[in-house]
Order: C-alpha cells, then structure tokens, then sequence
C-alpha cells in the first residue's frame, strides 16, 4: 500500500473488539453508532419561524433528531456536519440554519415561474451537550419551500469527530 493523506504508510483495517485487553466490555452494543440522520420533507409550504419539520427518516442513529419537532439535539459534544437541501416552488424560498435559536447562516433562492428550484446549505459547528440544530423559515415574503412525492427536501446532520 502507498503513503495516506498524512504521508505515513497506510497499513489494511483492524476490526476492534467491543472487549477491552482484560476482557471488561468498553463499548454497548450500538457503541460504534454515532450521531447521524438524514430526514426528508414529505408536506410542501411548511409553516413561517418554527422548526422546519422533515418527518420521513432515512437514517436516525442514537435518535437525536425528532421527526416530530424537527430538532436536532446534541448528545455527544463535538464537531457536527449539517447540510440541507431544499426546493421551492410558488415563492422565493429564504431558510435558515439554527443553532441554539440563533441563526448560523441563510440560504435565499428566487422563483421563476413556471419551474421548480433548489437551493443547498452547509455549515461544520461545534455542539455541546444539549445544543440544538434546526431549519426554518424566517419570513413569510419567502416561503415557497415545497416537497412531493417524487421533490424531496431533506436535512442531514452527523458527528465529525466527537471532543
């Protein structure tokens, strides 16, 4: 094998035990699931300044984000990789990432009638225990953010590396 990213020599995988060297378990039976979900929109036009909610779920593991309230809820502090992608139809689209009932950035698309469009987000944050991340629309003057059958909006968090 050739030298890795860091320029050391890359060995082969090593399978880790759930068993510590003195045989005591160090890790539970979902112990190497991390924090991670991908939720998709499945009701277009959502309501203006509360949580967005994608309620379909592809993947939610550890149950951190609620596909009944649309948030995402820390457990395991560290440093998070949150994208979203939405389509808007009828009205411009504006949304808005939210940490902590702040706004972390906006993500604005103008629409053209007679079509649909997209627009994508992205941001890496730091979250402790007890944070939480969510989408939302903040003004009515754009709120064409739409889904259907075959237009799917979705949201996807999951931990980068935990601190």
């Amino acid at each position: 094998m050739g030298p890795g990213l860091d320029g050391v020599k890359a060995g082969g995988y090593v399978k880790k035990s759930k068993y510590g060297e003195n045989g005591a378990e160090v890790m539970g039976v979902s112990g190497l699931e991390m924090p991670a979900f991908t939720a998709i929109m499945t009701t277009p036009f959502p309501p203006v300044g509360t949580p967005v909610i994608f309620d379909k779920l592809l993947y939610n593991g550890r149950q951190n984000y609620d596909p009944q309230t649309g948030i995402f809820t820390c457990e395991v502090p560290g440093i998070y990789y949150f994208a979203y992608h939405v389509h808007c139809k009828g009205a411009n689209v504006w949304v808005a990432l939210i940490r902590n009932n702040e706004p972390v950035m906006y993500t604005y698309d103008e629409y053209k009638k007679g079509f649909l469009d997209q627009a994508s987000g992205s941001a890496v944050l730091p979250l402790q225990a007890g944070d939480t991340v969510h989408i939302m629309l903040p003004s009515d003057q754009a709120s064409g953010l739409y889904a259907g059958q075959y237009v799917h909006s979705s949201f996807t968090g999951y931990l980068l590396y935990p601190m």
